[in-house]
């Protein structure tokens, strides 16, 4: 058997250490990873090898050469640009006779790749994937198999409401040539995302080997140091070392007498004098650790000197070439870049690196959220505005908006700076709605946009929201991208002659007035004459909806209609007594309808002329039934996985299709790519009418729920009245993160007897009126547990039971 080796990746996470070196050459005990994954081939007879590089080749090319110096054979492939994974494996083919193995080149493991193989050949497989049971399988590829070990489901780097097993994609593979004839030539081609979703699709032999043993990917700085432990440990017995007292020691290491040296890999030509203490730390080669200094938990790079009495706590990465002087103290958790110079008597608390980041993970979704001023700060909008900008490129142009609060303000200006240093053009739209940004952006000749704004839930956090050129939320493909950029700190800015132009554009609100009215049924609204109380959540709405409002010939009662920065972010017990007095004021009034509208003008509440708020799920209930009695000839919808069955109730009566997506605003968007989507619903009281904009837009939404009403001439009431009502239960359980995984697993098997649907979590049908959702929070460590059923106590009767089942999964 032959062995495609993966080692073309950057080590992002493993800076300051991969700095100078591609991350498979990262040593573990003294030996670069690459070398132990080639010592763990042969042991398996594997000694024909096909190497994938692409950063920093010449590196890795110098140190194996040809192979013979380790007794294998190696040719290289070079790619000439990202093809993907399974895109750079096709390089490869013209070297490949037969069934072969893919393994990465910095994966530390001790399976049994013979297994793997036997196991494959028995299966006649086409493509065998390793799998691994996790505590934390959120950062890798989770899979489902069936008992006959067939893989059913397959989902890469998962959030935590994905997650549905806790069996996770190791990255080492076994495949049957043919598979090649499944990979486009010259194409980015993704194992994970591409690949292996079309086998499942299409049939084709896909099969999961459990494997057992010790794996281990080292994603990041922490892993590095417990990599080096385990094996200084002997947990890896192919991996050997010279032992002293425990510690891993190069020959030509110096220790003086009396240092303390205790669970530690100590590399090439390192002084450590008298009574110097380091422990559980990987001191790489040519360093000096002078007298009297602690280093406890820590990595030290290539050519370093750390001065007398200094002492350095746990988990401080310190890259080469740095110069620690004496009496220095420096802080846990702490990254010091290369060629960083510590003067004596310093205090390190904080990150030595171009800037410090703050962050280990940017982006939820398409959105930053950090406390403000501290995390999100002018200084890392700066760099974030032009890490942006260089994704988008020179001499192309983006949009800007914020709402009413300083510090969006302040970060908004920041962020263009960053964006100009890199030469793109910035239309700055000032205080704008989102939606309003959004449709600017669809109207086309940006490439992309940002919106600042105070989060809606924590008054002391700033969300930062990045829009595709089509006023989309940007991808996750496009976040990661950016992300790597940022951590990395691999991104170019312009030369002084090529920055950025600042422009303010004055008729954006007027052609989204014009846009607005030319998609109603003006008239039909206007002989309605409707009377309204509209609550504006003191937004940015209350300057631009009155103008339109003035079309409508409607009376209009206005609630919270001034910009008030400091209560566009409310909190709970503050946000109820708004809410109670709106709902005074619309039945005391016996006015029609009454809209509450959110600051960010996204999301609307509904109340009945008697005061009466419809619920989340009702509300998208009622304004769908609305929206099909108004508009004939739909022929598709679309709701998260979490919205009532009563939806596919309203739809069976109209022959709507109905297409449930996850409960993010992104998937909600993307169903809208479907042309004969006409109406998309969330569970968080934001519907999208496609027609006029695929995102949410409170005022958008206001105005057509007054025009179907208006066609269909009747009342909030008289539709709710027309739809069945079924009983809906929530509970949340708590758990660790470590959990979710098995729980979701666990659950899944354990109900496969059913009907399942696995866009979001696993929900489960256990009748035509009985459902289950079983989904883990995104964020917090819990469980959500729906059941939907059309009684009351059968709800709660399975709402016990499937809460008991649960919580069985976790003792």
């Amino acid at each position: 058997m032959q062995a495609v080796i993966m080692a073309g990746g950057f080590g992002t996470r493993l800076r300051p250490l991969t700095n100078n070196m591609p991350k498979p050459m990262v040593p573990i005990v003294n030996i670069p990873m690459l070398e132990h994954v080639i010592t763990l081939l042969k042991k398996y007879d594997i000694t024909d090898f096909v190497m994938l590089l692409y950063y920093q080749p010449e590196i890795i090319r110098r140190y194996f050469e040809d192979g013979s110096r380790f007794g294998v054979n190696i040719k290289y492939v070079l790619p000439d640009k990202d093809y993907g994974t399974a895109g750079a494996v096709k390089l490869s083919e013209e070297f490949i006779n037969d069934d072969f193995l893919v393994i990465s080149g910095d994966v530390l493991t001790d399976f049994d790749l013979g297994a793997i193989s036997r196991f494959h050949n028995e299966k006649k497989s086409v493509a065998t994937i390793s799998l691994y049971s996790s505590e934390n399988p959120l950062q890798y590829g989770i899979v489902l198999t069936n008992n006959e070990n067939k893989i059913v489901r397959f989902l890469e780097k998962p959030s935590s409401s994905e997650v549905f097993s806790d069996t996770i994609n190791t990255g080492i593979y076994c495949f049957d040539k043919s598979i090649f004839q499944y990979i486009p030539e010259g194409e980015s081609f993704d194992f994970s995302k591409d690949l292996f979703p079309y086998l499942l699709n299409n049939n084709i032999p896909l099969y999961g080997f459990k494997s057992e043993g010790y794996w281990r990917d080292v994603g990041n700085l922490e892993e590095y140091i417990y990599a080096n432990l385990d094996v200084l440990e002997g947990k890896l017995s192919h991996i050997t070392f010279k032992n002293v007292e425990g510690n891993c020691v190069s020959d030509s290491a110096i220790i003086e007498e009396g240092a303390k040296v205790e669970n530690c890999v100590i590399g090439n030509e390192v002084l450590i004098e008298s009574n110097a203490e380091v422990k559980n730390s990987v001191i790489w080669n040519n360093v000096i650790i002078h007298t009297n200094t602690k280093i406890l938990f820590d990595v030290i790079g290539k050519n370093c000197e750390v001065g007398e009495n200094t002492r350095i706590n746990d988990f401080v990465f310190i890259g080469d070439n740095c110069l620690i002087g004496k009496n220095v103290f420096v802080s846990s958790s702490i990254k010091i870049w290369d060629k960083k110079t510590v003067d004596n008597n310093a205090k390190v608390t904080r990150s030595m690196i171009q800037e410090d980041t703050f962050f280990n993970d940017l982006f939820t979704d398409s959105r930053i959220t950090g406390l403000s001023n501290l995390q999100i700060n002018p200084e890392f909008a700066a760099k974030l505005g032009s890490v942006y900008g260089a994704f988008i490129g020179q001499n192309k142009s983006i949009l800007a908006g914020r709402d009413i609060d300083d510090i969006s303000n302040m970060i908004k200006r920041s962020i263009t700076s960053g964006v100009l240093s890199a030469g793109v053009n910035v239309s700055d739209l000032q205080v704008i709605p989102i939606p309003i940004l959004r449709q600017e952006l669809k109207s086309g000749g940006h490439s992309g946009g940002i919106f600042v704004r105070k989060s809606p839930f924590d008054p002391g956090s700033t969300d930062i929201i990045f829009l595709d050129k089509d006023g989309k939320d940007l991808s996750s493909n496009k976040t990661k991208s950016l992300e790597r950029s940022f951590f990395s700190e691999e991104y170019q800015r312009a030369d002084f002659s090529n920055v950025g132009t600042l422009k303010y554009p004055e008729r954006t609100n007027m052609k989204y007035k014009e846009h607005f009215i030319d998609s109603l049924d003006l008239d039909v609204i206007r002989k309605r004459k409707f009377k309204i109380v509209l609550d504006y959540s003191h937004g940015i709405t209350s300057t631009i909806f009155p103008n339109i409002l003035g079309d409508f010939n409607c009376e209009m009662v206005s609630l919270s209609a001034h910009l008030d920065k400091e209560r566009i972010t409310r909190e709970e017990n503050e946000f109820k007594k708004s809410f109670e007095n709106f709902r005074y004021v619309v039945k005391s009034l016996n006015f029609d309808i009454g809209f509450m509208i959110d600051a960010g003008g996204e999301k609307l509440w509904l109340a009945t002329h008697e005061g009466r708020v419809l619920n989340d799920y009702r509300f998208l209930v009622v304004v769908l039934k609305m929206f099909l009695m108004a508009t004939p000839g739909v022929k598709k919808i679309a709701v998260p996985v979490q919205a009532s069955r009563e939806v596919d109730i309203v739809a069976d009566e109209y022959g709507v299709e109905v297409i449930r997506v996850k409960d993010s605003h992104y998937s909600m968007m993307t169903a809208c790519n479907d042309k004969e989507v006409r109406f998309v619903g969330g569970t968080r009281r934001g519907v999208f009418f496609p027609d006029f904009i695929y995102a949410t837009d409170g005022m958008y939404a206001i105005a057509k729920i007054l025009e179907m009403l208006a066609k269909i001439k009747m009342t909030v009431e008289d539709v709710d009245k027309l739809i069945p009502s079924l009983v809906m239960g929530k509970l949340n359980i708590p758990c660790t993160r470590e959990d979710k995984g098995k729980i979701m697993r666990m659950f899944m098997e354990d109900t496969m007897d059913f009907k399942q649907q696995l866009v979001d979590g696993v929900k489960v049908f256990l009748n035509d009126s009985d459902t289950v959702l079983c989904i883990p929070d995104k964020t917090r460590n819990i469980v959500h547990l729906n059941v939907e059923t059309d009684s009351e106590e059968r709800t709660n009767e399975l709402l016990n039971h499937y809460r008991n089942v649960i919580q069985k999964y976790i003792r």
